[in-house]
């Protein structure tokens, strides 16, 4: 047992093993026509089938049936067609100028009937579209205003707020009382914060103010 382990495992070695793997074959399903007739089939004649007589009879009688019954649909439509070519000429001939002009009229009249059906209806349908686009056009023009109308009561609004800001500006007229209110009190932001909120001044370190900062 061992020796023939050993024999398997010298002869499928990875190497070998690896190239049968990347080894494949190409073969036909069938044998290509351009090869020809094989040597072996080359005078062979194939019997042909024989048919049990009730079939052959049997076959005979549906394509005789069928070939009646076709025969039978081509001579009714080639008899219809011709009836139908007899009674166009006929018309044509007996239809005189009078009548072909009448029959013209009547086209036209129809016509123009038709055309005015038409055009109303066109006509109404322009219409429903030119009021449904007039109302829509206002709509678009008194929702632009009520904008504008809006935009224009923020900017005044903005106006006026600027205007009630603007009485506390520093100006030419008022820099002098400005400076001396700033030396007569002092702001200092020279302070902390502990925890719990307490304001501690520089110049009083001792001295704890004790409101709460928001």
């Amino acid at each position: 047992m061992a020796s023939l382990v050993a024999a398997f495992s010298g002869v499928f070695t990875k190497p070998r093993a690896l190239a049968l793997l990347q080894y494949t074959t190409v073969r036909y399903r069938r044998k290509p026509r351009w090869l020809g007739t094989a040597k072996s089939k080359l005078f062979r004649v194939p019997e042909r089938r024989k048919q049990i007589e009730e079939e052959v009879e049997e076959l005979k009688r549906l394509h005789n049936n069928y070939r009646t019954q076709m025969k039978a649909v081509r001579n009714f439509l080639r008899d219809e067609v011709e009836a139908y070519k007899l009674v166009s000429r006929a018309g044509l001939v007996l239809q005189s100028p009078e009548e072909e002009e009448a029959e013209w009229q009547e086209a036209l009249r129809r016509n123009d009937e038709w055309n005015q059906q038409t055009a109303a209806v066109r006509e109404e349908r322009l219409a429903a579209e030119r009021a449904a686009r007039k109302e829509f056009i206002l709509e678009r023009l008194v929702l632009k205003e009520q904008r504008e109308m809006s935009k224009q009561e923020e900017v005044e609004a903005k106006v006026r707020a600027e205007k009630e800001q603007s009485k506390t500006f520093i100006t030419r007229e008022n820099i002098d009382k400005a400076i001396e209110l700033a030396l007569v009190q002092p702001t200092s932001y020279n302070f902390a914060l502990d925890r719990d909120g307490n304001i501690h001044r520089a110049n009083n370190s001792s001295t704890t103010d004790n409101s709460q900062t928001n």
